[in-house]
């Protein structure tokens, strides 16, 4: 990437939808080359994509931080995870703890309840977790939130069914949002 790659970049992380005429106007190049530089950038390196903003959608956020026992229950994590919708920031670490992930939910109940029965943290092969919750992000103010259009799994990405957890029954839940069951606004 070099210092053109860069700016078109910044560009588009200020306004991802902004023309390549205008971005080829601001960077002193022709649209076409823009249209080329960022395809080639797309190949491996730039994703452009909708983030939501969570202040405005009312959402909490919770890091979530455990010790999974074994690498192969790790892998396994990993891989249940990156379906789940309520995921905005999964990884692998070191340190005290080998897997972290950034959870958002639509109110404090709902935050609750994932915690309890949906994240990592409730999950077999944890020896220990930590959650920190919190509010809305500052920076950045959109995330990489995912929309589930056709809700129709019986069973959550987490192997979860809503419509016998207690939680969900009684309204402290709003279900995941890759089920039938979902009652929230994604």
């Amino acid at each position: 990437m070099d210092d053109l790659d860069r700016k078109i970049v910044a560009i588009l992380q200020e306004d991802g939808r902004t023309p390549l005429s205008k971005i080829g106007e601001e960077v002193g190049v022709s649209h076409v080359s823009v249209r080329r530089r960022l395809k080639n950038l797309c190949k491996s390196l730039v994703k452009v994509s909708a983030g939501l903003n969570a202040e405005e959608l009312g959402f909490y956020l919770a890091i979530v931080n455990a010790e999974v026992e074994t690498p192969g229950r790790l892998r396994e994590l990993i891989d249940i995870f990156s379906k789940c919708p309520r995921i905005v920031f999964l990884t692998a670490t070191t340190g005290a703890y080998n897997i972290m992930t950034i959870m958002i939910a639509e109110n404090a109940d709902t935050l609750n309840a994932i915690l309890e029965a949906c994240s990592i943290r409730a999950q077999k092969g944890i020896r220990r977790s930590e959650a920190i919750v919190g509010e809305a992000p500052i920076v950045p103010r959109y995330l990489p939130i995912r929309i589930i259009p056709n809700k129709e799994l019986e069973i959550a990405p987490c192997r979860i069914n809503c419509e016998k957890c207690f939680r969900y029954e009684n309204e402290k839940c709003l279900g995941c949002p890759a089920t039938k069951y979902y009652r929230g606004p994604l």
